[in-house]
Order: C-alpha cells, then structure tokens, then sequence
C-alpha cells in the first residue's frame, strides 16, 4: 500500500465490528429502536437467575441508558458515551465462556423479536464478540488506567479527564471537576455522593464476582 496515501486516512478512525454502521443505526430508528431492543433485552436479563446478580442495586433503567449511550457512540461515530470502557466496566465480574455465549443467546433472541435482518444480527453479534477477551475471565482484573493497573478496592480522588455522569445520582460530572471512583467496579462519583456513601460504610452498587452460591 502506498504509505503516503496511507497517511491521509483519518486516525483513530474504527474498522470491523466497531466501525460506524449507518445502516445499523438506521434499522434502529436513529435511537427508538435501540431502546425498544434494550428494554426488551434487559426486561429478560433482570428476571434471570444467572445474569440479575451482576445488577444487583442498578436500576434497569440506568442499564438501559448506559448500553444506548455506549451502542449508540459504535453505530454513529459521535462522543456521546462517557463511561468505562467493557474491560474496565466488567474488571470485577468473573464471567466465563459459557455465560458469555448464554447472555449473546438472549440478545440474539431480542435482536430477532425485534425484526433485525439476519445479516445485521450477524454483524450486531460480532460488535459482542469483539469484546469478549475483555470481559471473560477467571478472576477479578483490576482496572487499567493508561496502562497502570489500580488497586483493586477502595475509593480514589481524581479530577475527571472526561465529562461523565455520577453512577449513584446521574448528575453531571464536568470535566476538570473532582471526583471520586471505586477502584474495584469503577464506578464514578460525585463529592456528595461519595460522602453519603461513606457515611453508610456500604460497598457501591452492585458487587458481584460471580459467586451465586450463596
């Protein structure tokens, strides 16, 4: 290939199942779609006895919001997901194979009720399985940041790089505001919320290994 016509790509732009997908988008209505399909998905996941423990205090509507928001920014291109990436978003679930492969069933399933053409199901499963060495594992991993792995439990002061929303309240976060994370389940969180979370000596949202055994 020609190194210099090489150089005029745009960069950083995605290629494969992460690139932008128009007529994904388009199949989805430009948005309403999604949120039938992850309605739908997530009514499923949260009446699941193998998959509702990783939920565990999160609300299914703040599931459903934070998947648009991140499934929206892969088939339009544009910034509008500001949360973790899946490796660290998922760094404190243990998730093997076979639940990886039981969770992509029930979305396939949602993906058919909701009258997606085979070929876009195809390329709407390869955008999972694209991220499955992130999320399947033995253990815990702690979370990554510009390649330094954190600790892995308790809260962190910082000053966010990006603007993003509290996990608790989902009130803004600016960025260059102060925030706090936990370093286990990467959540992020606004001053008082962190304080209120504290003061209740209680461990944040959901907090779950994949132990179910009791």
């Amino acid at each position: 290939m020609d190194k210099q016509a090489d150089s005029h790509k745009p960069k950083g732009r995605k290629r494969g199942p992460l690139a932008p997908n128009a007529e994904m988008w388009e199949a989805f209505k430009k948005g309403p779609g999604l949120r039938e399909l992850l309605s739908d998905f997530y009514t499923r996941v949260f009446a699941d006895d193998r998959l509702s423990p990783f939920f565990h205090e999160v609300s299914k509507e703040w599931a459903i919001g934070k998947q648009y928001n991140f499934l929206c920014s892969i088939f339009t291109g544009e910034r509008v997901y500001f949360g973790a990436r899946p490796r660290n978003a998922h760094h404190w679930m243990v998730i093997d194979d076979d639940l990886f492969d039981y969770r992509e069933r029930l979305m396939e399933e949602s993906l058919r009720r909701y009258g997606l053409s085979e070929p876009l199901i195809e390329q709407f499963i390869a955008l999972d399985e694209a991220f499955r060495k992130q999320i399947v594992k033995t253990t815990p991993r702690p979370i990554k940041v510009e390649g330094v792995e954190l600790p892995m439990d308790g809260y962190e002061k910082l000053v966010m790089p990006l603007s993003t929303v509290c996990d608790q309240c989902e009130a803004e976060i600016a960025m260059g505001e102060q925030a706090y994370h936990h370093i286990r389940t990467g959540h992020a969180f606004c001053e008082p919320c962190h304080f209120e979370l504290l003061q209740q000596d209680s461990p944040p949202l959901a907090d779950m290994t994949g132990d179910t055994s009791g």
